[in-house]
């Protein structure tokens, strides 16, 4: 019971860091720190690309190139209304990776989208 404790508030603590991120400056060295890891972040939609049913990206604090991270849907489990996302503050708990040394959060279900 103490471990199942622990690695909660190991990734509350992870999670908590992450999202306060997004009122400071982005550092891709501290998103390196969190790959691999679940954690939670939250900033607002610049835009977004869809390129397939089943694959969709929502940029992140900026316009691509210049968004802070990505969020990469997959699957046909999360639906959406695209359009509508733009200029909305959304938080997304998912497993960070780098994509060409790109901080990305993977999400593949409706429920690890919160809208703000």
């Amino acid at each position: 019971m103490k471990k199942i404790l622990l690695i909660a508030f190991v990734v509350s603590a992870i999670a908590f860091k992450a999202s306060a991120q997004q009122s400071e400056k982005f550092s891709i060295d501290d998103f390196k720190k969190y790959v691999g890891k679940k954690v939670t972040l939250c900033d607002t939609v610049y835009s977004f690309k869809i390129f397939s049913d089943t694959l969709t990206m929502l940029n992140m604090g900026g316009k691509y190139p210049n968004q802070k991270f990505t969020i990469v849907i997959t699957g046909k489990e999360v639906q959406l209304n695209y359009d509508d996302l733009n200029g909305k503050h959304i938080c997304v708990t998912g497993d960070l990776s780098l994509y060409k040394d790109r901080p990305e959060v993977l999400i593949y279900h409706t429920n690890q989208i919160e809208f703000k």
